[in-house]
């Protein structure tokens, strides 16, 4: 590598081009076969002259401990930054909050609560104050405390501990923002004003934000290109900086980085080229005006790279494109000091390496060459300085714009997706079997590749798990989607179809249940150590001795969860939120994983998922997180790549944000947008994907989702995206930008998860557990009218609980106006969800009503949890129909988990994500609804196996449904999918069709409990007569155990599409001028106000409900 650094005032000329940094030599050659034209460029640096102090940090030898602990002591020192910068203040009203727990309990005493400032400091120094604490005898060898200052403030950063494991003399110090002890108070204070945390962020090319000391006689900006960046053997910075002046942050920078608006920035000189600093390590330090350093910390430099090379990248075509004979290679590696592409053949033998060109404008490496075919294997081999290891790395790492990959993407490939070889027959004429004008039109059945098939007999042993299983039309499951689809299901939502990292893709390393015992000893040696060793010789499939496990499973012996969690650690079974790359299909679900057979059959699963069953493609995508991060991880590509960039680190530490669940990204960053927008493209126009459901989409900016939109629509303008729009995290509450949540989404034309309705039907909350979970019951179980044995739901909650599905049946508007359960006219975003406005929607098409999905217990599970025990088999799957019904019948949009119709259960498993085939199949059979296979997995459910026994014991039968009943249910939603298919009038798509139209009935503080009546008006006030043959819909959802009988002044007919035992009970009488409609308990009925004579009739007018 040429590195050049230069720090004169002068201009230097690189070697090769003022303005791209390329390689002088154009060719070379190796003796081993293989092409080699690796020449590194230089790389030119041109920094000010600069004349200060050198920067040192204080000796350690000078810092000494006044007191050490004696015999059942403790002794805590806080080491503060006074001494060295001559500015002491006092800390006598500083104080520890200690408390014991389980974990550590040696603290003889503790705080009787926050406000308690009691535990004082011993004493103080120049150097911070200390205390001694008194030990008592215990269990553990630690004590917990929280450092705080005279206002109370937390001072550690989180909750500290002092191990006396660790440290042996128990005379621990801690510095402010951090809960590290260390055994030595001199080595903390060197610390302390070391280089630490990554709190400076160059937000612009010459803009920096830092609050690092207010004393400070200088702060400089370090750069140094070959990383490694440390004092020397005499604790000096003896390296390359600019000085850095005081300045105003813009308007603009302000509103981009709000969470960093208020504090001090600094300005570097604009005669500096910063594209070439870029590529350096950069730490910034505070220093008095002898050098002394104050302070210093890494720093976070995304602003930065977008500022100077975004604009310039954003139309560039990257990844590996063939055009012809040639294939072009092009990378967005801006900080990388050198990139070459390595090529492999298809046994992933080395061919050779090709030196990359860099352009200093847009960051980005390329490369054209025509030693790289289509099939071609390559990697990067990039140089690059990671913060992380602190050093300059060389790493071969995959692409990102991956369109193809190697099993177990452990190679890119070149791939020509127009090739025809991968193209079905018809494949470029394939239409979408349904209109998406009207997105108040879908029905959605979310799905899963493996769960669809994986265990299903009538499909070929080959296809199961596999995208090829749904070209299968004489198998259970096909046949099963297809009867769904001929009701009005419109539309097949499929879990994570990418590049899943944490599904290994290699057959002869993976053990499925329905495989032998044996093979899952051999891939898993930990089973042959274990208590389940004996099944390794004894012929018996993984799921024949599980069932054999079953047998004695208990909450003293959770044996089947146990073997479980062996077989999960080899199986292919996940959900698939574990991004690897972003743009290629998941290999484990083709029947080749090594190449581009995933990409042809994918294709042929949508063409039939289209053209046979009938249903059009939703793709699940999750470009929130990653699976990992930092250099060394196997699945990181990312941040190896860009370091920094593509992820969100906290702003003070550094660290990768993990509120998502793994590394989040950062879609707020611009080439980070383009990748999204460039990935759901190709998914658009190469797999011909009718919409998209975007995995915590609360994590992304809400103008790059609409952004990202606009750019899928210029290839399909009726693509429609929906998504969690769940506020948490880092991000929460608008911190760094405005969110793509709930709140914000109303007007967007883009879907949320509506947590509103769900809650209200299934009861309780999904973070509930132990007895919590059943005293909650919800509308659709029996809140106050059939109370379980130990429900707290009030009359008053019962009702507040039906005020929410009304809203959510009228699709969640925020404008809705409705009379609440007190009696008042209210509007929707005035209806309460947990402090939160119910209503947020403008549109019904930004809903997606749900009471079922692949997260947390199905809705079978979640009922049994809440239904009373000696409740009927027949009336649990009333039940069923009944809560189902609140999203089918209403006008969000419906979202169904696969198997709910089937009443299926994952044995009261809250999050399924990687349990496997055993707790997750789906019998298309109707033998078994896989209730009570075992307790579900102790970590997620460990607390709630003293009442899921209870349940499973005391409900017994009532709770395990048989083929019958599974059939029943099958009717029930078919026939509810058919009644919302059958009438414009459930799907009227705006808010202001549904606010013109829409009422309800049987409201205010004296209605009867756990009923709702449903009125949609189709006369002659209503405006467009959307159905001829009709002036109106009432919809009544009886929820309660009762018949329960409607007046009605008009005529009323139960509709002709109820053919089920539904409602067959449901009868309508004559009754004075009008007629009285008898619904039978937990029953969901649409009736119909007949236009008899052809004429259009008055209808049923929305009530008045003047504002208040």
């Amino acid at each position: 590598m040429n590195f050049n650094l230069s720090t004169v005032a002068k201009a230097v000329i690189p070697l090769c081009s003022a303005f791209v940094i390329v390689g002088c030599n154009s060719s070379s050659s190796s003796t081993d076969g293989k092409f080699d034209t690796t020449n590194p460029p230089t790389i030119d640096i041109e920094l000010p002259e600069t004349d200060g102090p050198i920067a040192y940090l204080p000796q350690s030898g000078s810092v000494a401990e006044p007191i050490k602990a004696g015999d059942d002591e403790a002794v805590i020192y806080m080491v503060a930054r006074n001494g060295a910068a001559k500015a002491l203040s006092s800390f006598e009203n500083y104080s520890l909050h200690v408390w014991n727990n389980d974990t550590c309990d040696r603290a003889a005493k503790e705080s009787s609560g926050w406000d308690d400032k009691s535990i004082a400091p011993e004493g103080e120094d120049e150097y911070g104050p200390y205390w001694k604490l008194p030990l008592k005898s215990g269990k553990t060898d630690c004590i917990n405390f929280i450092i705080r200052d005279g206002n109370l403030s937390n001072l550690s950063g989180s909750d500290a501990k002092l191990d006396f494991n660790q440290i042996k003399d128990r005379t621990a110090s801690y510095v402010s923002g951090s809960n590290q002890a260390y055994d030595d108070r001199g080595d903390a204070y060197v610390l302390l004003f070391g280089v630490a945390n990554a709190e400076a962020h160059l937000v612009e090319g010459h803009t920096l934000i830092w609050d690092g000391v207010e004393s400070a006689d200088e702060v400089r900006l370090y750069v140094q290109l070959d990383g490694g960046f440390a004092p020397d053997s005499e604790n000096q910075y003896d390296a390359d900086y600019i000085v850095l002046e005081p300045t105003v942050l813009s308007a603009d920078v302000k509103a981009k980085f709000p969470h960093l608006a208020n504090k001090p920035a600094y300005s570097i000189d604009r005669a500096i080229d910063m594209r070439p600093v870029m590529k350096a390590e950069l730490a910034a330090i505070a220093v008095d005006e002898d050098g002394l350093v104050l302070s210093g910390t890494k720093v976070q430099s995304a602003g930065a790279f977008d500022q100077l090379f975004a604009n310039a990248a954003a139309n560039v075509e990257l990844g590996a494109v063939i055009d012809g004979s040639e294939t072009q290679f092009n990378v967005w590696a801006p900080s990388a000091q050198n990139v070459v592409t390595v090529l492999f053949d298809e046994n992933k033998e080395e061919l050779g390496r090709l030196q990359m060109d860099y352009d200093e404008t847009s960051g980005v490496w390329s490369l054209v060459t025509d030693k790289a075919p289509n099939g071609t294997y390559f990697r990067y081999l990039v140089d690059v300085f990671h913060p992380v290891s602190g050093a300059v790395e060389s790493y071969q790492v995959t692409d990102p714009y991956s369109l193809s990959l190697s099993m177990n993407s452990e190679y890119s490939q070149v791939i020509d997706l127009n090739d025809p070889a991968l193209k079905p027959q018809g494949w470029d004429d394939l239409q979408r079997p349904i209109d998406q004008t009207n997105p108040s039109q879908f029905v959605i059945y979310e799905s899963h590749v493996r769960d669809f098939s994986a265990q299903d007999e009538s499909t070929p042993d080959n296809a199961r798990g596999k995208f090829i299983a749904f070209m299968q039309p004489d198998s259970v499951p096909v046949k099963h989607l297809k009867s769904l689809s001929e009701s009005g299901v419109t539309h097949l939502h499929l879990l994570p179809i990418f590049d899943i990292a944490t599904i290994n893709e290699n057959p002869d390393e993976a053990a499925n249940i329905e495989e032998s015992f044996s093979k899952l000893c051999e891939v898993n040696t930990a089973v042959k150590s274990s208590k389940f060793a004996k099944y390794c010789s004894s012929g018996l499939t993984i799921a024949e001795a599980l069932e054999e496990v079953k047998q004695d499973d208990t909450k003293e012996n959770p044996a089947v969860q146990e073997l479980n969690r062996f077989v999960s650690d080899v199986d292919g079974f996940n959900w698939g939120y574990d991004p690897f790359h972003y743009t290629v299909p998941e290999g484990s679900y083709s029947t080749n994983p090594d190449g581009p057979q995933r990409i042809k059959e994918l294709r042929e699963a949508v063409m039939a998922i289209k053209q046979d069953i009938g249903m059009n493609v939703v793709m699940d995508v999750v470009y929130n997180h990653t699976n990992s991060a930092g250099p060394e991880q196997r699945t990181s590509v990312l941040d190896k790549l860009v370091p920094w960039y593509y992820q969100r680190l906290n702003p003070v530490t550094g660290n990768v944000e993990n509120s998502t669940c793994c590394s989040n990204t950062a879609p707020e960053r611009a080439m980070f947008e383009k990748l999204i927008s460039d990935s759901l493209v190709v998914w658009s126009r190469d797999y011909k994907i009718d919409s998209f459901r975007f995995d915590l989409m609360g994590h992304h900016p809400l103008d790059q989702m609409q952004r990202s939109l606009l750019e899928v629509q210029k290839v399909d303008p009726n693509t429609y995206f929906y998504g969690e729009g769940w506020n948490f995290g880092e991000v929460g509450n608008d911190a760094l930008f405005v969110q793509a949540t709930q709140p914000n989404l109303g007007g967007t034309g883009i879907g949320s998860f509506s947590d509103r309705l769900r809650d209200a039907v299934r009861g309780g909350s999904p973070f509930d557990s132990k007895e919590g979970i059943r005293k909650t019951q919800g509308f659709g179980n029996g809140a106050f009218v059939q109370k379980n044995e130990i429900s707290d739901v009030t009359k008053a909650q019962a009702l507040h609980l039906a005020d929410l599905t009304r809203l959510g049946m009228a699709g969640n508007l925020k404008d809705f106006k409705m009379i609440d359960s007190t009696g008042t006219i209210i509007r929707g975003d005035e209806l309460d969800y947990n402090g939160q406005p119910a209503g947020y929607a403008v549109d019904p098409t930004e809903i997606q009503n749900y009471v079922s999905k692949h997260d947390n217990q199905t809705l079978w599970d979640n009922n049994q949890y809440k239904i009373g025990y000696s409740v009927s088999t027949e009336d649990r799957v009333r039940m069923q129909a009944v809560s189902l019904a609140t999203a089918m019948l209403g006008q969000g949009m419906p979202f169904t988990h696969m198997g709910s119709e089937l009443l299926r259960s994952k044995s009261m498993q809250r999050d399924s994500y990687d349990s496997g085939d055993w707790y997750n199949l789906v019998d298309f059979t109707l033998n078994d609804n896989n209730w009570d296979k075992g307790l579900p997995r102790k970590d997620k459910d460990g607390d709630n196996y003293d009442l899921i026994e209870e349940v499973i014991t005391s409900a017994g039968l009532n709770a395990k449904p048989t083929p019958a009943d599974m059939a029943a249910m099958v009717e029930y939603f078919k026939e509810l999918a058919l009644l919302r298919k059958s009438y414009p009038l459930i799907t009227l798509g705006t808010g202001a069709e549904v606010n013109k139209r829409v009422d309800f009935h049987n409201t205010g503080s004296d209605q009867t409990a756990g009923l709702i009546v449903m009125s949609i008006d189709n006369g002659t006030a209503a405006g467009t007569d959307l159905d001829s043959s009709l002036d109106g819909l009432v919809i009544v959802i009886n929820a309660t155990n009762v018949s329960q009988d409607i007046k009605w002044a008009t005529d009323l007919t139960l509709s002709p599409y109820h053919k089920s035992a539904l409602a067959s009970q449901t009868t309508v009488a004559a009754d004075g001028d009008g007629v009285v409609a008898s619904v039978p308990a937990w029953t969901p009925a649409v009736f119909e106000i007949p236009r008899s004579t052809g004429v259009r009739g008055q209808g049923i007018p929305v009530t008045a409900k003047p504002a208040k």
